[in-house]
C-alpha cells in the first residue's frame, strides 16, 4: 500500500509540472545588429551609454573604432518580441573629437502601463538584451555609462571613466591614472591599476593592485592586495589591505574592522580618523601617536615599546587616552590614529 501511494504521488507531481510546463508559452526571439565604425586619430573619444546589457572593450591596432551591437528580445508572441525589438534604438553623434552612441528606448508605444509592468506580466517571461562590443585603439579615452549590465574592460591604457549601476565592472589591467570610476549596486573586481578616483556605493570592490588610489566606499565591502598611496573614505564597509608602500590616509565610519597586514621600511606614513570602528595595524617598526576615545589601545607583546606619553594610573577613567612613543627601532612607519567609539592595535 505505501509502494502504490509513493508511486501514486509521484504520478501527481509529473503530471502537475507537465501541466504548468505545457500552460507557460513557448517564447520568440528576435534578434537585430547594429554595427558602427568611425576613423579616429589620439585626439579622439568615445562614449557608451547603454541600458540592458554587457558593454565589452577590446583593444587592437587599427586606427578606427568599431562597435558591434547585439539587440536581443524574448517575448510570448512574434508581435510582442517585435516590439520589444522596435523599441531599441541606437542613437549616434560625432561633434568634434567626442563619438557618442546611446541606447535608447521608446516606452511611449506601451500605452499607460510603464516599461517594467510591460516586461512582467503574470504568467508571462519578457526580455531585452542590449550589448555591445567595442573594439578600439589603446591611445582613445572612453566614457562607459551602463545601467542593470555588466562592464568588461580587460585591458586599457587611455583615461577611462566608467559608471556602473545594477551590473559588475570588471577590469584587468588600467595602465593610466587618469581613472574614474563609480559602480553601485553590483561589484567591482580589478587586476592591475595605475591610479585614479573609485567611488564603490552598494557594491563589493576587491582590487589586486594600485600605484596611486583616491577612494570613496560606502555599504559594501573592500579588499586590497597593494597599493602605493591610498587616500579614502570608508563608511560602513569593512576592510582589509594587504600591503601599504608609501602612504595611506582614511577616514572610517561604521566600518566594522579595518585592517592593513603590512607596511614595509617605504611607507612613510599612515593616518586614520575612526568612528564606530575597529583599527589593526602592523608595527613591527614605527612610531606611534594613537587617540582613542571610548575605546581601547593594544600593542604587541613581544616586540621592544618606548612610550613618550601615555595615560597616568589616574586618568584610568578618563574617555580619551592618548598614547605615543616607538615600537621596535621606531624607524619605520609613522602611525596616526584618532578613533572614537572603537578599539586599537597595533601588531606584529
Amino acid at each position: 500500500m505505501k509502494i502504490r501511494a509513493s508511486f501514486s504521488t509521484m504520478l501527481l507531481v509529473l503530471g502537475t509540472w507537465m501541466v504548468a510546463q505545457a500552460e507557460q508559452p513557448k517564447l520568440i526571439e528576435k534578434r537585430k545588429s547594429v554595427v558602427k565604425v568611425y576613423t579616429v586619430d589620439s585626439r579622439d573619444q568615445l562614449s557608451v551609454d547603454n541600458q540592458y546589457g554587457q558593454v565589452k572593450i577590446n583593444l587592437w591596432d587599427k586606427k578606427e573604432i568599431r562597435v558591434d551591437v547585439s539587440i536581443t528580445a524574448n517575448a510570448p508572441t512574434d508581435q510582442r518580441a517585435a516590439d520589444y525589438l522596435n523599441a531599441v534604438t541606437i542613437s549616434e553623434k560625432r561633434e568634434g573629437n567626442v563619438i557618442t552612441l546611446r541606447t535608447l528606448i521608446d516606452r511611449s508605444q506601451f500605452g499607460s502601463s510603464n516599461w517594467n509592468s510591460w516586461r512582467s506580466k503574470p504568467g508571462e517571461k519578457n526580455s531585452i538584451q542590449i550589448d555591445y562590443v567595442v573594439n578600439m585603439p589603446k591611445f582613445n579615452a572612453l566614457i562607459v555609462r551602463n545601467k542593470f549590465g555588466n562592464t568588461d574592460i580587460p585591458w586599457f591604457q587611455a583615461p577611462l571613466t566608467v559608471q556602473s549601476r545594477y551590473g559588475n565592472f570588471s577590469a584587468e589591467d588600467l595602465g593610466n591614472a587618469s581613472n574614474t570610476i563609480e559602480v553601485a549596486y553590483g561589484k567591482a573586481k580589478i587586476g592591475k591599476m595605475d591610479g585614479g578616483k573609485m567611488e564603490i556605493r552598494y557594491s563589493d570592490f576587491d582590487l589586486d593592485q594600485a600605484r596611486t588610489l583616491l577612494l570613496i566606499n560606502k555599504f559594501g565591502k573592500l579588499t586590497i592586495g597593494e597599493v602605493g598611496s591610498l587616500e579614502a573614505d570608508i563608511d560602513y564597509s569593512g576592510a582589509t589591505i594587504g600591503r601599504v608602500n608609501e602612504s595611506c590616509k582614511v577616514n572610517l565610519s561604521y566600518s566594522g574592522n579595518f585592517q592593513v597586514n603590512q607596511l614595509p621600511h617605504s611607507a612613510e606614513n599612515v593616518d586614520i580618523q575612526a568612528a564606530y570602528s575597529s583599527v589593526v595595524l602592523p608595527a613591527e617598526s614605527s612610531q606611534f601617536n594613537v587617540t582613542v576615545t571610548h575605546g581601547d589601545f593594544r600593542l604587541p607583546t613581544n616586540l621592544k615599546v618606548n612610550f613618550t606619553n601615555q595615560p597616568s594610573k589616574t586618568d584610568s577613567y578618563r574617555s580619551t587616552k592618548q598614547y605615543s612613543g616607538t615600537v621596535g627601532s621606531g624607524t619605520g612607519t609613522i602611525i596616526k590614529v584618532v578613533s572614537t567609539f572603537g578599539d586599537v592595535r597595533l601588531k606584529d
